[in-house]
């Protein structure tokens, strides 16, 4: 399987995440993830008790919620064993279901966190996944169907009113489709030729051509039930399904198909086609080779889900394009597939702070930012081993300057509001300063994966025990960069007058920078137990957050008055002090 080979050379995953990189990789591929590692710091459930629930994304921007198991065989199999998938119904019933008192804390986050995205509305999709390098079972299927049944009764407490839930196997099959569509975009690749209702117009540029017309939706009605999903194999959600509600746009689609079908053209916005070659243009057909609908995904899925096939005299607009330059038809695919929802980076990515911080990254060595940029445009399985994602580093600043609840919750708002990004990225934010707080979150996250380690060893002492706890849940890595800005002060023994101000000395790397933060993690981590009402809250009430860090912040400060008279903890205080410039 061509997933498998590329997946084997993500040591990025296979490294730090041993049997959850399987899943990371799936959820990067299928959602176009450009940092997976910062999603992972959430995402992850892997506790000793977490209830057979490996992954929980949750993203309330986007509306979607993945709950997910994982398995790894070491060895060919037919299938994959069904028993990892019924055990979905157990972390179903936990995050859905359990009484909070009862629920462990490797879990407890993430069980808020959905809970409330589905009272509020939040979430319109939740997708159901079992994870797997095994080919995949009918046996599997029906496990997850189970699920499936059992998710829908479990949200309806929680709803106003339905919303999608979707079950996938993620197997052999479904793993290599969503690699092959991240490399190349069309997987359909048959000739076929379409009629097309009083004719059409075409408009050429350099490197592309275009063909306007329309197209009976019978043609969509018979595609759909030929080739499903690749059809969409551009499109990173394919067909959500429809809810019989009121709302409901996939569900309205079917019924205007259904009960008003010479009206859809008018009705509907139509589709954009990419195409690998538009071989003929006739009176009434033109002839294609490949085709790849990359806006129009919920349309054609809806005409596909009719009862019965569409009247002929049905007709939908379709815009064919072909494209002979990769660049720009990356760029179709993006604008199109995602026009409601292009990343709101990507609007600030031409904004002169952000041009001024890459041009700043370009004269230090090892490290690269692209500052709202794509990465990996051109290909999007080339990963940069050096990078310093534009979205975590949002993340960071906006959690280093005592907002660890934007952080956590409001990460694409960060880019698409002028206050809050105005707020991180001004003129007083240098590339010195990024790698400054970007180095304690890599640092906060080393000391997680060691505790977690150790954990699984069971030769945690508990001091370490209660550390563990706490960076387990979803949040506490934001928090903890918020507590050790607001201690700094302390740590360093001076008042710093504007944090912006702060970095590392030049003769200092990244990887050193990471190392030095050790030394005022370790001073702060025994008081992380006064952080938690924080995170158990999800970090949504400001007042709350404001408290814990208060509380955790004098408590530090208390002790350092003894640890700065302390044989060893002094130097190694007085070490990570003389690397700071401010």
């Amino acid at each position: 399987m061509e997933y498998f080979e590329n997946f084997k050379g993500r040591n990025d995953l296979t490294d730090k995440y041993g049997d959850n990189a399987l899943l990371l990789y799936a959820l990067e591929l299928r959602l176009q993830i450009e940092d997976i590692k910062g999603v992972a710091t959430d995402a992850l459930t892997d506790g000793n008790d977490d209830k057979k629930c490996d992954l929980v994304y949750i993203s309330e921007e986007d509306g979607i919620a993945v709950i997910a198991q994982g398995y790894m065989s070491k060895k060919e199999r037919k299938s994959a064993p069904s028993n990892k998938a019924s055990d979905l119904n157990t972390a179903i019933t936990w995050l859905l279901n359990e009484n909070y008192d009862n629920l462990p804390i490797d879990i407890k986050a993430a069980a808020y966190q959905l809970r409330n995205a589905l009272k509020s509305s939040k979430i319109n999709t939740i997708q159901i996944w079992y994870v797997h390098n095994c080919p995949e079972s009918e046996n599997v299927k029906k496990e997850l169907n189970a699920v499936k049944l059992s998710c829908i009764t479990s949200i309806e407490q929680y709803l106003k009113e339905p919303i999608n839930v979707i079950e996938i196997e993620v197997g052999n099959e479904t793993l290599n489709k969503w690699y092959q569509s991240s490399s190349v975009p069309i997987l359909v690749a048959d000739e076929l030729e379409i009629p097309t209702i009083n004719g059409g117009y075409q408009v050429e540029g350099e490197n592309w051509k275009s063909y306007m017309t329309s197209i009976p939706l019978t043609f969509l009605y018979d595609n759909y039930h030929k080739y499903k999903d690749d059809l969409f194999s551009s499109n990173i959600r394919g067909y959500l399904g429809s809810l019989n509600k009121k709302n409901n746009i996939n569900n309205g689609i079917k019924r205007t198909v259904e009960t008003k079908p010479s009206n859809f053209l008018i009705y509907n916005n139509g589709l954009t086609i990419v195409v690998n070659d538009i071989k003929e243009i006739k009176e009434k057909s033109i002839k294609i080779q490949g085709m790849s609908i990359v806006n129009g995904a919920q349309t054609t899925g809806a005409i596909g889900s009719v009862t019965s096939k569409p009247v002929e005299n049905a007709l939908v607009t379709v815009r064919f394009i072909k494209c002979d330059d990769q660049n720009i038809l990356r760029d179709i695919i993006e604008y199109n597939n995602k026009q409601n929802v292009v990343e709101s980076s990507d609007f600030r990515s031409t904004d002169e702070v952000q041009d001024r911080l890459r041009k700043e990254f370009e004269t230090i060595n090892n490290v690269m930012y692209l500052g709202g940029r794509r990465g990996g445009s051109e290909d999007k399985i080339k990963r940069y081993s050096n990078l310093i994602p534009h979205d975590v580093v949002a993340q960071c600043l906006t959690a280093y300057h005592q907002d660890p609840g934007t952080a956590y919750n409001r990460k694409k708002e960060i880019w698409r509001n002028n206050t809050l990004y105005s707020r991180i990225f001004s003129e007083k934010t240098s590339a010195d300063h990024i790698i400054y707080v970007y180095s304690l979150y890599l640092a906060i996250e080393n000391k997680k994966s060691q505790l977690k380690n150790k954990n699984k060893e069971g030769n945690l002492e508990k001091t370490e025990q209660e550390i563990h706890d706490f960076l387990i849940v979803r949040g506490a890595v934001w928090l903890l960069i918020a507590a050790v800005s607001s201690g700094i002060d302390s740590i360093l023994g001076i008042k710093i007058k504007d944090q912006f101000s702060l970095c590392f000395k030049s003769d200092v790397s990244l990887e050193n920078a990471v190392d030095l933060w050790e030394i005022p993690l370790n001073i702060i981590s025994p008081f992380v137990s006064s952080l938690i009402p924080a995170v158990q809250d999800g970090l949504n009430t400001r007042e709350v957050i404001k408290s814990a860090i208060k509380d955790c912040t004098e408590k530090t400060a208390s002790m350092l008055s003894i640890m700065k008279v302390t044989p060893g903890v002094k130097e190694n205080i007085e070490s990570f002090s003389s690397k700071i410039d401010f």
